[in-house]
């Protein structure tokens, strides 16, 4: 009997112990679920808070001088988090926090700060970040299980963006040129047969020096890289236009040594020499090491030219139904297309292009200068206006006499095939200019040196 009782009083401390295990674990779930849950609801309102204020500061940077920009914006943020998240503390302690706050894992292109850490910006004032100070949230539950508090911030990043498609691209074009269809974008090292780019007859090759404002700013030297880059995604920086040909010069590559990235020049300098393989670079190779392609080789329909994937789609593929109605005498071809815009084409017409035009990698803007040549060595230039084009025919390896390869986008191959030795590089680059009233109105509201070229946006 006594052997019994023993078990007997041992199956109810058992009973005790499963029953305490079990109410901690009720107690766990209940943390969970409920100060879980307040937890989460303050992390919304801190993301919320983040977010509004990352763009309320943004606001500031492309407008001021660089440390004015940065002095406003850390305090509009602080300002614009404080009413839109009501902290339970003054907002004397709220600037305190600010002020005491640290962001151990800012990316390192945020490199300038002002009164907090916690608000930073790139070196171009291109970007703000904001990392919310942490906030506590009481527990109620979790009390039991030694957690008092649970920790809750929130990070937003905020840009500016363009707002047209196609960036703008080292190639300039003289005012001489403007009334022409096709022009030549960049021309060869050889006097070669194929019009318009048949020798280097508008001085210096046509590639324009234009700088990079970054991060990392890279005005002066790397040259090549800066042009190759600019031919895959655009110049990184907004430029402007002249109102007169006799606007004082604000010049780009002053502008990238000063720092001002508020500033927006409309004076460019033109590039000397071939620059050997960086139209090809950019057009073809692309950066691997960032993951960048050449700007010809994005999308699904594409020709193999040597072994590398080329963009083939014509222009007359872009014409919406008044295009193909208007063209519909003309072949699809760049002579018909060529054909139709100056004999049947005039600006009192709607648009021929459709929209989706503007996401073709053939698609970008070039500056149009006041001046009726791009003169000889280093010379500066003035934007007169930005052009839309359609980057058309392509050179390869190319002699006095012939090139290996001429490429129209959806055209028959041109070229003697075997000829011009060595390497098979793209050395000369066409493109066709369309007229503005052309294109969809979205597509001209957002062009490059206008009020809307421009939107200030949420990054992360």
């Amino acid at each position: 009997m006594s052997v019994i009782r023993r078990l007997r009083q041992d199956d109810e401390g058992t009973s005790l112990v499963l029953f305490m295990i079990l109410l901690l674990v009720l107690l766990g779930f209940a943390a969970i679920a409920i100060d879980g849950a307040a937890a989460w609801s303050q992390r919304r309102q801190n993301q919320s808070a983040a977010d509004t204020a990352a763009l309320a500061g943004g606001i500031f940077i492309g407008q001021e001088q660089t440390p004015v920009a940065i002095a406003s914006a850390t305090s509009e943020v602080i300002r614009i988090s404080y009413e839109t998240i009501d902290p339970d503390v003054s907002f004397a302690d709220w600037s305190t926090a600010w002020a005491n706050c640290t962001d151990p894992n800012r990316p390192a292109e945020f490199t300038l700060t002002g009164t907090s850490q916690c608000v930073s910006f790139t070196g171009n004032l291109r970007k703000i970040r904001v990392n919310m100070p942490r906030i506590n949230v009481e527990t109620t539950f979790g009390r039991v299980l030694g957690r008092d508090f649970i920790g809750t911030g929130a990070v937003a990043e905020a840009g500016t963006k363009a707002s047209f498609d196609g960036g703008v691209l080292p190639f300039g074009l003289p005012w001489s040129v403007a009334d022409s269809t096709e022009v030549c974008l960049k021309t060869g090292s050889n006097p070669q047969s194929v019009a318009p780019c048949d020798g280097p007859d508008e001085g210096n090759f046509g590639f324009l020096d234009i700088t990079t404002f970054g991060p990392p700013s890279k005005c002066s030297g790397q040259t090549a890289e800066r042009l190759a880059r600019n031919i895959m995604e655009g110049a990184d920086h907004f430029l402007d236009i002249a109102a007169t040909d006799s606007e004082p010069p604000l010049i780009d590559i002053d502008v990238c040594t000063d720092g001002d990235f508020a500033v927006e020049p409309y004076t460019v300098t033109t590039e000397t020499g071939n620059m050997t393989g960086v139209l090809h670079e950019g057009l073809i190779t692309g950066d691997p090491s960032d993951g960048i392609p050449g700007r010809l080789t994005v999308g699904s329909n594409t020709i193999d030219i040597d072994g590398n994937d080329v963009d083939n789609t014509p222009l007359a593929g872009f014409l919406n139904d008044d295009g193909l109605a208007l063209c519909a005498l003309y072949p699809a071809t760049k002579a018909g297309i060529i054909d139709c815009l100056e004999d049947e084409w005039d600006d009192t017409m709607d648009p021929i292009f459709k929209k989706e035009i503007s996401t073709s990698p053939r698609f970008a803007w070039v500056p149009l200068f006041w001046e009726d040549d791009l003169g000889t060595g280093s010379t500066d230039r003035t934007i007169r206006e930005f052009r839309p084009v359609y980057l058309q025919t392509t050179l390869w390896k190319c002699t006095s006499n012939s090139c290996k390869y001429v490429h129209d986008p959806g055209e028959t191959m041109g070229g003697s095939g075997g000829g011009g030795g060595g390497s098979t590089e793209i050395e000369a680059l066409s493109g066709i200019q369309l007229p503005p009233l052309s294109l969809h109105e979205d597509i001209r509201e957002a062009q490059p040196g206008t009020d809307g070229d421009k939107e200030f946006v949420l990054l992360k």
